[in-house]
């Protein structure tokens, strides 16, 4: 009983996910200044609601949208650049996360052109196999979420890929105001742990299989 107890006042609290994130987030740096040498922007997608009709602002996950607005920053610093956006998972491929994300992406004036799809891909994995043909050995950002950064840089150098690291999305859930969420029990801080359980368990597990080209 002691040491359920003790586990569960580890998960329920922030200490454990803080650091556990930290970890994973830390690993990679904000992009600040752009190599202009660079002429590609991939953005990996983060879920969407496979729904058509309605407003793709409503079906895309919050995770999606962060990352896309990154992508569109970087994009706007590098004249010319090819913004791509990936992701598939959905049955009717206007309902895609990468359709979707280009649905978004038009809303900035970003040209079709500019504009690459991938909507092949159910997984992290599968972009990176998927996208080796486009990326080719040119160097790219890839743009994601900060705690994921480290499993998809991972995944696409296994590729022979070149990706530069361009982390968003983080986790700010102990910071300012909120740092009561530290010690005070809560649900979120579950949450927090099993998402990064995710990435971790990704990684060794990607590490110990053999690598698909």
């Amino acid at each position: 009983i002691v040491l359920l107890m003790v586990l569960l006042c580890a998960v329920t609290t922030g200490w454990l996910p803080r650091w556990m994130i930290q970890t994973l987030e830390e690993q990679y740096v904000q992009v600040k200044k752009v190599d202009p040498h660079v002429h590609v922007v991939v953005v990996l997608g983060g879920g969407v609601y496979p729904v058509i009709d309605d407003p793709v602002s409503e079906v895309l996950s919050g995770t999606s949208i962060k990352r896309l607005l990154e992508g569109v920053r970087l994009y706007r610093q590098l004249p010319q650049a090819t913004l791509i956006l990936s992701g598939g998972g959905a049955q009717v491929q206007q309902a895609s996360v990468g359709a979707r994300l280009s649905e978004l992406a038009a809303w900035f004036d970003i040209p079709e052109k500019h504009r690459v799809l991938e909507i092949e891909s159910i997984n992290t994995e599968d972009e990176a196999r998927v996208l080796k043909k486009t990326l080719n050995h040119a160097p790219f950002y890839l743009v994601t979420s900060a705690v994921h950064m480290p499993r998809a840089m991972r995944l696409f150098e296994q590729q022979g890929l070149h990706p530069i690291a361009a982390p968003c999305d983080y986790v700010y859930y102990w910071k300012g105001t909120h740092q009561d969420n530290l010690y005070l029990p809560n649900a979120q801080n579950v949450a927090y742990v099993s998402g990064v359980w995710h990435e971790i368990l990704g990684l060794i597990w990607y590490k110990l299989k053999p690598t698909k080209k």
